[in-house]
Formats: structure tokens, C-alpha cells, sequence
């Protein structure tokens, strides 16, 4: 099977749209057209509904998004495999939470290379939503996250303890008003808006890792931080804790699938390990 197809396939289910498929993989709405058709006789089901407005996937399409998915990222990985040098004999797909790589993560992809020469590693950054589900359907190896999923088919040990506070670049007296929620997980999410008991003012939720600590201090507003990502802008007087605000407990994890080379796993984990107890992020 072509992988363009695939690439199509999944452009139409992304953007609800043959013309807007068209647009995302540079190619002709009668292409992206007669694509689907081909895949869906191939695969003896349909796979959109099509109406003036656009396409919905079916059943069967919502089906095939995860090996679709799977398929165009195996061909990549495939790619990256063949084109690495001969002193690499293994590699992994490595990803980690947006705000962890500021200082850490970069630190320690730095210093890796060192530790385990021979281990070329495809790197990436994301939401802690799609690290998750990335590392679930085998798109990437090993992950750093806040927030994992335990499954028997993924391995999970925690990295450092961390803790989330309520900060704000305005008056602690009243962060009520100015209160704004982020996304930290989703337990730690119904576990805050129990405790808090308040509806946000201000119609954001944000995602944006340690970008969220630059926004609370522009805009004056409060929200929950990890504290040991904002301890310089508190001491710094950029923003203020919250005194009696409740505060959370916030390990981070190192998740890996099991069906890795056990050694390897053991050797990226002993790596990270290493980094957060010589120098654990600020």
C-alpha cells in the first residue's frame, strides 16, 4: 500500500475535508479523491461520509486511524533507521513533556551521546496527551511525562517529586478573580477543580508548558505551576505564591514500552536517572 495514501487518509479525517486533504498533502481534490476510493476497495469497507459540508469518518474509519497512523510513522522510523551511520547499532524515539525540556532534557540529550555512543535517538517534544498515546501505539520508545498511563505493556518508574503551587504576577489577595486553569493531567485536573470549587473567569485553559509561567506574569493572572519550574521567578518577585491555596503532589515518570530491548531501556532510564539526581530542573 502507498504510504501517500495513507498520509491522505489521514489528512481528510484531520482537517473533515477532501479540498482541505488536497491542501495538507499537495495534491488535486480528484487525487485525494480517487485515494480513498482505492484504499477503501482495498479494504472492502467505506471509510467517509461525504455531504456538501465535507467527510466524517465512519465506524470502520475510526478504526483504521490507529494503524493508518501506525503505518506512516513505521515508513518514517524506517527512514531514519536506513539513513543513520555505521557506529550507531541501536537507536530509540525518545519525546518528552514541553515545559521538562527547558534546562534538563536538553541538558541531558547533550550529554547522552557521551554516556551511550552508539544510541542515535529521534527526539521530540509534546503535550502530555499525545506522549502518551504516542508511546501506546508504538510511536515512540520511552517518554517523560507527569501524567502516564499504566499499562501492563509500558514500564513506568518515577524520576523526582515536584509539586504543583498556585502562583500569580498579580495580588495573591485576589487570585480568585484572576484564576486560570492548566492543563496538568487529566486526575490532577478533576482533583483541582474539587478542591478549588470555582469556575475560572477567564475562558482559557492553557498548554503550553513553561510558556504559561511568562503569561501569568504579562497578564497578572494565577493558575498552577510546577514549583520547582517557577522557585527563580518567585524568589525573583515576578510572581507570587498563593498562600492558602491547596497544592498538589506532581512526580514525573519515565515510561518505556516493554517490548524495547530490555538493555536499552536500562540504559536510557540509569541516563535520565543520573541527570535528575546531579541536577534536578529549576
Amino acid at each position: 500500500m502507498d504510504i501517500t495514501t495513507f498520509r491522505t487518509f489521514l489528512a481528510a479525517a484531520a482537517t473533515g475535508s477532501f479540498a482541505g486533504a488536497a491542501q495538507r498533502v499537495h495534491a488535486s481534490p480528484s487525487s485525494v479523491t480517487e485515494r480513498i476510493k482505492q484504499l477503501e476497495f482495498r479494504l472492502g469497507t467505506k471509510l467517509f461520509v461525504r455531504d456538501k459540508r465535507g467527510c466524517e469518518l465512519t465506524s470502520a474509519g475510526r478504526r483504521f486511524l490507529v494503524p493508518a497512523r501506525q503505518a506512516v510513522r513505521a515508513w518514517e522510523f524506517a527512514q531514519h533507521e536506513v539513513a543513520l551511520p555505521d557506529r550507531f547499532a541501536r537507536s530509540i524515539t525518545f519525546g518528552g513533556q514541553y515545559f521538562l525540556w527547558d534546562g534538563f532534557l536538553i541538558q541531558w540529550l547533550a550529554e547522552v551521546s557521551d554516556l551511550l555512543p552508539d544510541l542515535a535517538i529521534r527526539a521530540t517534544a509534546g503535550a502530555w496527551t499525545r506522549l502518551n498515546r504516542d508511546l501506546a501505539e508504538g510511536a515512540l520508545d520511552i517518554i517523560v511525562v507527569h501524567d502516564p498511563i499504566f499499562r501492563r505493556d509500558i514500564g513506568a518508574e518515577p524520576l523526582f517529586q515536584d509539586q504543583l503551587v498556585m502562583v500569580t504576577g498579580g495580588d495573591p489577595e485576589h487570585w480568585r478573580d484572576h484564576f486560570v486553569r492548566i492543563d496538568w493531567g487529566r486526575s490532577l485536573g478533576v482533583e483541582i477543580a474539587s478542591r478549588l470549587d470555582i469556575v475560572p473567569q477567564a475562558g482559557l485553559v492553557l498548554d503550553l508548558g513553561s510558556r504559561s509561567t511568562n503569561w501569568l506574569i504579562q497578564t497578572r493572572m494565577a493558575g498552577y505551576m510546577p514549583l520547582k519550574s517557577v522557585e527563580n521567578q518567585i524568589e525573583s518577585g515576578q510572581l507570587s505564591r498563593v498562600a492558602d491555596a491547596p497544592e498538589f503532589e506532581f512526580p514525573a515518570f519515565v515510561c518505556w514500552r516493554r517490548d524495547l530491548d530490555a538493555q536499552l531501556a536500562a540504559e536510557v532510564v540509569l541516563s535520565l536517572k543520573s541527570r535528575f539526581n546531579s541536577d534536578i530542573p529549576n
